[in-house]
């Protein structure tokens, strides 16, 4: 990720949610777990937490497939089809062999979903990547279900912010 955007949704966006997301990572065990906000060219870190959170940094950027030679990227691939995605293991699926996360980072396991706005426009992504295949049931509350709570407290904090 080379490109540097402003990293948030709205000013002081990001910090807020950082510490949750370290606590459910450390919790879990999950490498990495992202919130990142979509422009029409790439996927922009909004917040990062967890062991690998030096390889996104608020503001980096990852060049969506629009742009020549780039992969599809998941976080991409859940805005576009507003539906939640989960890659097992990106190492022996064709479809994602080729993607950022897993060439550059070693990144091949994703959960992600969809984070949207008061009118229900996709505006980014929540999600956890991980070195090897994860299994996002394990435990209670699961990390599926803590990032389908925290999804949920985000939407309500964007709605709220434009209100």
């Amino acid at each position: 990720m080379a490109v540097v955007f402003d990293e948030g949704f709205y000013e002081g966006f990001g910090p807020q949610w950082t510490e949750s997301l370290e606590a459910i990572a450390h919790e879990t065990g999950i490498d990495s777990l992202l919130i990142m906000r979509s422009t029409p060219t790439h996927m922009v870190t909004a917040a990062s937490a967890g062991p690998r959170r030096d390889s996104y940094h608020p503001g980096d950027a990852g060049p969506k497939s629009v742009n020549p030679g780039c992969h599809k990227l998941y976080c991409e691939q859940v805005v576009n089809e507003g539906q939640p995605l989960e890659v097992r293991d990106a190492r022996t699926d064709p479809e994602w062999e080729g993607n950022e996360d897993l060439v550059q980072f070693g990144l091949g396991t994703y959960l992600g979903f969809p984070l949207r706005g008061p009118d229900q426009e996709i505006l980014g992504t929540i999600c956890a990547l991980h070195h090897e295949p994860f299994d996002f049931d394990a435990g209670e509350p699961s990390l599926r279900d803590r990032l389908q709570t925290l999804q949920g407290e985000i939407e309500r904090d964007l709605s709220a912010a434009t209100a």
